[in-house]
């Protein structure tokens, strides 16, 4: 018999707090209610603890849970990501025995219909990202779900009026409770109010006039999108108990200089309501 490398003792004993695999790429189908099923190419990451006693992990255990998790996937009339993601931690977590803990991440690119501001019909696409974490000792574990979209922000100049424009992502991760459906475009909606305008993939230059026009009420530096996704979020999702995981983030490229603006936020309802005052 073949010894099992991965079960020896490792040279150097320390902990290593994640192994696994890397931008498993898959196509996935999800059944959609009156409409075709919504095919997705996601890209998959899963990892667990390796303990100090474990020389290595076996990562095809992690693909083979992946694997028939998917091949589950068709026999359920709805299915969200987030409960993939955690489905598959929960199955990795059975393969991996020596692991106390798992997490798996999703993400990949929907196509939302949209319209430009002469009401015609448009394809955008936003990155939708989702996240399971399973905790042996607690039997359970938690999951996201999260959205990231593209657009512009014009910076407030610091004599008045506006100054330069620069290209934002900004990002918004929710913690879903057990039971409940956060839906991608109401997340979307949030991140679309934030920014200073959504982009757009094409537009005539009337529209382009209309655009800039209206993104010019709304100048912002990276830290003023994260406070109105916060700020949209305690209007929008103020049903989600207090112990729910909120992350807001925005990432801009700066015009004239080779670095980028970041600014992000981590909370939870609970500390949102009471920084609020609501």
């Amino acid at each position: 018999m073949i010894p099992d490398v991965q079960t020896r003792l490792p040279e150097v004993r320390l902990p290593l707090t994640r192994v696994g695999v890397k931008n498993v790429k898959k196509l996935i189908k999800v059944p959609q209610e009156d409409r075709d099923d919504l095919v997705l190419h996601v890209n998959i990451n899963c990892y667990v603890d390796l303990p100090s006693f474990q020389k290595g992990t076996h990562m095809s255990r992690n693909l083979e849970a992946i694997n028939e998790i998917l091949e589950e996937i068709v026999k359920n009339p709805v299915y969200e990501l987030e409960k993939l993601c955690e489905d598959i931690a929960a199955e990795i977590m059975r393969r991996h025995e020596y692991a106390s803990n798992c997490e798996v991440t999703m993400d990949c690119h929907v196509m939302l219909p949209g319209s430009s501001p002469m009401n015609r019909k448009t394809q955008d696409f936003v990155k939708v990202i989702a996240r399971a974490e399973f905790l042996r000792d607690q039997g359970s574990g938690c999951k996201e779900i999260g959205t990231e979209l593209e657009g512009v922000i014009f910076h407030p100049h610091l004599m008045g009026g506006v100054g330069p424009t620069q290209r934002a992502k900004a990002f918004l991760l929710l913690q879903v409770p057990e039971g409940n459906t956060i839906k991608v475009d109401e997340m979307v909606d949030v991140l679309k109010a934030s920014l200073s305008s959504k982009s757009y993939e094409y537009l005539s230059p009337e529209e382009e006039d209309m655009v800039i026009e209206e993104a010019l009420k709304k100048p912002r530096f990276p830290q003023d999108v994260v406070e109105h996704i916060m700020d949209e979020v305690l209007r929008r999702f103020s049903w989600l108990p207090d112990t729910a995981r909120i992350t807001a983030r925005c990432v801009a490229e700066e015009t004239l200089l080779t670095h980028e603006s970041f600014a992000e936020k981590v909370t939870t309802l609970g500390d949102l309501k009471k920084a609020k005052g609501s």
